[in-house]
């Protein structure tokens, strides 16, 4: 099954982040106790370059534990 996607507005972000809380490098929970990650802060994290199969890879990580804990995954874009 794909990954639903949806594309964010720059308020939109802004909104997720005011009330965070950081759990880990790359990793937030939002005010209304979503769980949010950062492919880029996760490459960083890991001292990987920033490339299209490195973004896969740890994307791929990511999607595999939540999967195992149950949860929804939706991939998000700025616009």
């Amino acid at each position: 099954m794909p990954t639903p996607r949806r594309r964010l507005t720059p308020t939109e972000i802004a909104d997720q982040l005011r009330g965070s809380t950081r759990i880990a490098p790359g990793i937030w929970r939002d005010r209304h106790g979503d769980i949010h990650f950062s492919v880029v802060e996760l490459l960083a994290l890991v001292d990987l370059p920033d490339t299209p199969e490195n973004r896969e890879q740890v994307f791929a990580m990511v999607r595999e534990r939540l999967a195992q804990e149950g949860a929804v995954i939706i991939e998000q874009e700025q616009e």
